[in-house]
């Protein structure tokens, strides 16, 4: 099975082949080698995503008693108090994101007509962790959105339009980190374009995420939507 978690020392993502064996509702993975990094990173970060049939499934990882190296992979299932937990989750790490991009711009403010090595070194440096931190929390997020669609199927074509999005922001991206790698001058117009596209194509992609999906995340056992947590939306740009 294909298990991806965030690398302990960096943050990225990690994917890695592992034997599973099915336990429940849930799976056992075994690291029988010392050097088994996938086991080391859900020590640190419990968080995974599993490849079941081709589609991801978010799961939560709980260490072995007895001395055995290997976890028990619980699989995510929505009810009314996870959905609101989930809803809460995203809301911190879109307000993260938007500080990210906050100061990004603000660096880019002080770019010159022609930037020096130094300065893509640097920009460079930011782009990668930023594009790092975002490509974990989508892959977190289409595991989730496994479970979601299973709890909530009215959800389906919301859910389809933010995996795709999702892709959108992956080329994206990638087209951006390929400017920022390239050799020669580095014209502040060019780069300042490709992150207002990136940015700009993020933050469509957050608020039709929180005005589409929080609310049937946040829906009450009875059904009734509760009110969005308005204070915690953010207003970074």
């Amino acid at each position: 099975m294909l298990i991806t978690t965030a690398d302990a020392g960096t943050g990225c993502p990690r994917s890695t082949h592992v034997d599973c064996r099915r336990s429940g509702s849930g799976y056992l993975a075994y690291a029988p080698d010392v050097d088994s990094p996938w086991y080391e990173d859900l020590l640190v970060s419990p968080q995974a995503t599993l490849e079941i049939d081709g589609r991801p499934h978010a799961a939560r990882a709980v260490p072995l008693d007895g001395g055995d190296r290997g976890v028990a992979l619980y699989l995510l299932e929505i009810d009314a108090a996870r959905g609101r937990a989930i809803a809460d989750q995203l809301l911190v790490h879109h307000g993260e994101l938007r500080k990210a991009l906050a100061a990004a711009r603000a660096e880019l403010d002080g770019v010159p007509i022609v930037g020096l090595p130094g300065l893509r070194r640097e920009l460079l440096g930011h782009c990668v962790t930023f594009c790092n931190g975002l490509r974990m929390h989508h892959l977190r997020e289409d595991g989730a959105f496994t479970a979601i669609e299973k709890a909530h199927p009215g959800l389906a074509p919301t859910l389809n339009r933010l995996r795709e999005e999702h892709e959108t922001v992956s080329h994206a991206l990638l087209d951006l980190d390929e400017l920022l790698q390239g050799k020669g001058e580095l014209e502040s117009a060019a780069l300042r374009e490709e992150f207002e596209r990136v940015a700009n194509g993020l933050e469509e992609h957050f608020a039709y995420e929180e005005a589409n999906l929080l609310p049937a995340l946040r829906a009450t056992a009875h059904g009734r939507p509760e009110r969005p947590l308005l204070s915690q939306l953010g207003n970074e740009p």
